[in-house]
This record gives C-alpha cells, structure tokens and sequence, in this order.
C-alpha cells in the first residue's frame, strides 16, 4: 500500500510532473521547518488533538534533492504510521540496503512514487537503451536523487537492468528490473575488471555503457565462460561509494531447460547411495 498511497495522494491533489512539497504538506496540515539539527536528518512531530503537525528537516543538508526526498519521507510516515513523533537518521532515509519490511522502507517507498511517478516516468523514459542519461533526466525533471531516480528507472524499464550501490569496493544493495533475473551477491567485494573497481582507483571511466566480465558481477553455477555485461558508472567521492548501472544485452547463463534437471536427478546411478557424491536437490 506504500506506493498505492502516494498514487492516491498525487490524483487527489491533481499533481503532474515535478510535485511541490510545500502545496503537498499544506494541504495535509502539516508545515515544513528547517533546523540545525544533529541527531537526525529528517523528523516529524504530529499533534495529538488535531489533523497537523511539522516535518523537520537538517538545514545543512548540501543535496536539494535529498532534502525533497527527506521531506517526501516524513509525510510517509506520516501518511502510513500512527507515531505521533518520528526522528530518522541518514541510515534510516533512502539506505535502501534493508529487505524486510519495515517503517523506514515504507516510507521510502511512498516517498519513491510521490515524488517519481512510476506511470510518469516510464513514459518519458520511452525506448531508449539503458543509461544513466535518461536517470539523470529523470533527476532534472522530478528533482529526485540520483539513487531514488536510478531504482525507479530500474522498475519500470523494459530490458534486463540493475542498478547497484557499492561502497569501498563491496555491494550494499542492488535494485533488479522485473526482467533482471540474474544474482548479484551483497556484502561480496566487486571484481577487479568492473568499471566501478576502476572509478574507485580514481581511474577515468567511460561515460557511456562498456562490457566487462559478467562474472565481476554475476555469481551463478551456469554463467557462460566469455559473458559480458555492460556496465555504467557513477562515482560518489563523498560518500566513498559508486552507482553502477547493469545491463543484460544478452542471455548470460547456459542453464539447463526444468526437464534436463529433473533428467539428471532422476538418473538411477544418482540413487546409488554408495557411490553417490551429488545428492539430487530442488534448484
């Protein structure tokens, strides 16, 4: 219901294109204040007695688009969460590294599709070939991070992308396309030929798409010995971090068809429990 909520909130308001937060929070009876806070990045406190209350946000935050997003993350809370005060962190907003659901992804994904339309985007972003230039423009156009632009992208493109975020050399997270079927592993350390090991040993990298090993990126028992995926990157210095878009353009595996699997482990000498070394399993 997180997106659903945020779709909702866009039709009631009549909202198309770049969303003004400020209409968006008046007409929930909310204010925004800037303040010169420390402990968090972003908060909100509601009033018990009345349908109001004030979204905070850290006044030094340099982004803009991380202080929309900021902002977009606390009317979440405060659209799908009863708490009548919510304080988030940096580690809380836009981490995107957590796979249980929880409030803080709640509100990150209502604050995805407030401030990126998924029906929107995945108009304007029509039949190109994967790049970081259409989320860029989606970035210019929405006034959305480039992360949140890059995972959207990612959900409403047609071919088989993803978009990972590594930091100091190991992934944190990856956003598959619904086509992307292939396993990029968290937590492993890149490979030495990807283009994000190059930007982070302050190497020029292209800005375009280039091929490298698929297996820099891919972990999988049937990936095909001379595979290649294109890759494009984003170095973030002040985060010690690179956002790498991956890219499909070909089929990667040579993975055997369901009836080949069952085949082999149906092979009576399988059975042999003596002999066996392979036990047949469910893939």
């Amino acid at each position: 219901m997180n997106r659903e909520s945020a779709v909702a909130l866009r039709k009631q308001l009549g909202i198309i294109g770049k969303v003004d937060l400020s209409e968006v929070v008046g007409h929930l009876g909310l204010s925004i204040r800037e303040v010169d806070a420390e402990g968090f990045d972003g908060a909100l406190v509601r009033s018990a007695h009345e349908v109001r209350g004030i979204v905070f946000v850290k006044q030094t935050m340099r982004d803009q688009s991380r202080k929309r997003f900021t902002i977009a993350h606390e009317i979440g809370h405060y659209i799908l969460h009863d708490d009548a005060r919510v304080s988030c962190g940096s580690n809380d907003i836009e981490s995107w590294n957590r796979t249980l659901e929880n409030p803080e992804r709640q509100a990150d994904e209502f604050a995805a599709e407030l401030l990126l339309p998924s029906a929107e985007v995945r108009q304007h972003i029509g039949k190109q070939w994967p790049s970081f230039q259409p989320v860029i423009s989606l970035c210019n156009m929405f006034g959305a991070s480039l992360t949140a632009a890059a995972r959207k992208y990612c959900d409403v493109v047609s071919q088989r992308c993803a978009v990972v975020y590594s930091v100091k050399r190991i992934v944190r997270w990856i956003h598959p396309s619904p086509s992307f079927n292939y396993y990029v592993p968290v937590g492993n350390k890149i490979g030495h030929d990807s283009i994000a090991a190059r930007a982070f040993d302050g190497k020029p990298v292209p800005d375009v798409m280039e091929e490298v090993p698929a297996e820099d990126w891919i972990s999988s028992y049937w990936l095909r010995q001379d595979a290649c995926i294109q890759e494009q990157v984003i170095a973030m210095p002040s985060y010690e971090a690179c956002l790498s878009l991956l890219w499909a353009n070909r089929d990667l595996e040579n993975k055997p068809s369901e009836e080949d699997q069952l085949l082999e482990e149906l092979d009576p000498n399988r059975f042999d429990s003596l002999t066996r070394k392979v036990w047949p399993s469910k893939k």
